[in-house]
């Protein structure tokens, strides 16, 4: 994959992130885009086989956020983000760079979580946490509580944010392994 490549991903991911912020949405035409830039630039590259690797990369990017999409921790702009990158990536990158995203956004979900215990203007969702658990322990089966309004659990955060770090962290370690 050439530094152009991922320098162009780059920006589309500034800009992306920057509508996710702003709005708390990702606009159609914004996926469409990176989708359609993501399949030239990897026709351009590699011919046929570049734009079959584009498809099958948005296939890929679109199942790995799917998951989570269907049981309500992403929106579908997300979703559809990662499809678009997986135009640039391919199949085994948006796979990995998915995953690093998946992480990323599990980490600042923890930091908002451990965030109540300082801020005391906020509902903790510690309690409800140990409720789950105490449940699972007794009874050996899960079950989900949702937040409550106004606990910091509740608030969305921009998953746009996590998708670039994770996706530009494995596209630095990528580059580093091939450079």
């Amino acid at each position: 994959m050439s530094q152009q490549v991922y320098l162009i991903l780059g920006a589309y991911l500034m800009v992306s992130i920057y509508w996710d912020i702003s709005t708390r949405r990702i606009p159609n035409i914004l996926i469409m885009t990176g989708a359609t830039v993501g399949i030239l630039l990897q026709g351009w590259a590699a011919g046929a086989g570049g734009v079959l690797a584009a498809l099958y990369g948005l296939l890929v990017g679109l199942a790995i956020l799917m998951p989570g999409y269907l049981m309500g921790f992403t929106g579908a702009g997300d979703v559809k983000l990662m499809a678009a990158i997986g135009t640039f990536l391919g199949p085994f990158g948006v796979f990995k760079a998915g995953l690093a995203s998946i992480v990323v956004g599990g980490i600042i979900a923890l930091l908002f979580a451990v965030s109540a215990l300082f801020n005391r203007t906020t509902l903790s969702p510690w309690s409800r946490y140990g409720l789950m658990m105490r449940t699972l322990v007794v009874t050996g089966r899960p079950i989900y509580i949702a937040p409550r309004e106004g606990e910091v659990m509740g608030r969305k955060f921009p998953f746009a944010v996590s998708i670039a770090i994770g996706t530009t962290g494995w596209m630095l370690w990528h580059w580093s392994l091939v450079g």
